[in-house]
Order: structure tokens, then sequence, then C-alpha cells
């Protein structure tokens, strides 16, 4: 599978190689604390992730994207789309799940919005997926933002298998308008 390219963004598909990149994130309470259960992730933990990354992509030919920007050659986080499977209780296992990781000196540049646009069109086009969804904590003000932005709206409040609140928030493929042809009178 080839990467993604945005204005400034590489999207690469996923390999054991951005494994490091993945645990040195995951290392970062600024990030986790919105993640799971909130706590950071140890090295193995990282690892085993990735790994079931990797498993992902050869199974459904789509995954995660380490998101390195174009200008600086540098691994800024990972832009995701999953399919949800049977172990997320608040989504049906067909569902498309979308999500972003990004350093924090990569915020508040609009890197997971431009990513994210790059993964929803990738989820419509060459996956076919009916929807896009995305699981926030309610808390995660920065996230909702970016989901605002994609389009994704709010579809209900759930509580996910931590016992921890989370928004369930969804953007429907969009349908082909019915085309009009307009003849010109001379």
């Amino acid at each position: 599978m080839s990467a993604l390219l945005t204005a400034r963004l590489r999207l690469d598909p996923w390999t054991a190689e951005h494994g490091g990149m993945l645990a040195r994130l995951a290392a970062m309470p600024e990030i986790m604390r919105h993640v799971g259960t909130g706590a950071v992730w140890t090295p193995a933990e990282a690892e085993e992730r990735s790994a079931r990354m990797l498993v992902h992509w050869r199974t459904h030919g789509f995954g995660w994207r380490a998101a390195i920007e174009r200008a600086s050659g540098r691994t800024i986080g990972l832009i995701a789309l999953n399919r949800a499977g049977p172990d997320i209780p608040e989504l049906a296992e067909e569902d498309h799940e979308i999500g972003w990781w990004i350093e924090p000196a990569a915020w508040r540049n609009g890197y997971a919005t431009e990513g994210g646009r790059a993964i929803v069109e990738e989820a419509f086009d060459r996956l076919g997926a009916p929807s896009v969804v995305a699981r926030v904590r309610p808390a995660n003000t920065a996230s909702l933002r970016v989901c605002a932005a994609l389009g994704l709206q709010p579809e209900r409040d759930a509580v996910d298998r931590y016992g921890l609140a989370i928004r369930i928030l969804r953007r429907q493929k969009p349908q082909k308008a019915d085309r009009i042809h307009v003849a010109s009178v001379a």
C-alpha cells in the first residue's frame, strides 16, 4: 500500500519501524490521558499494539499510518483507521474508526485535521466504508474540534470497556447527488 500525501504530510502505512515512535508517544501522559484507561503504556504494551496494527494491515489492507512532515521528514505521530472489530462494545464490528496521536510539539498546527481528511477520503473512496466513527473522551476538546472539522457529528454518549465516558461521533458516506442535465438555450 502506498503513502497518502497531503499539503504538509506524508501518511505512510504502518511498519515495524514505527513501533519506536508509538512507544515514545505512548509514554507521554499528555497524549495518553485520553486513551484507554489514561495510563501510559510500557514499551512492551506499545510493541504489542504495533504488532496488532501490522496484522490489521495484512488482514484488511488499511490501518494506522505514520504522519511525517513532508518539509522536514520528521515523524510527528500517527493517523489511524481501524476496523472496530468485536473487542469494542460501543461500536459495530464493521465500523471504520478514525483516530490520531500527534506529538505535543506539533499540536495546534492542524496536522490531525489535515491527516484526518485524507484518512476519511480513503475510507469512503478506496475502502467504500459506509461511515467513519470516532470515540472521544468528552473532556478531549481538541479532538472533538478535529472531529467537527472532519464532519463527524455526535451520535451518542456511551461508557467504554474501562467504565469511562466516551462520545461516539459519526460521519456517513456522502451520497452522490443525482446528476441533472441542464441544456442551454441560444
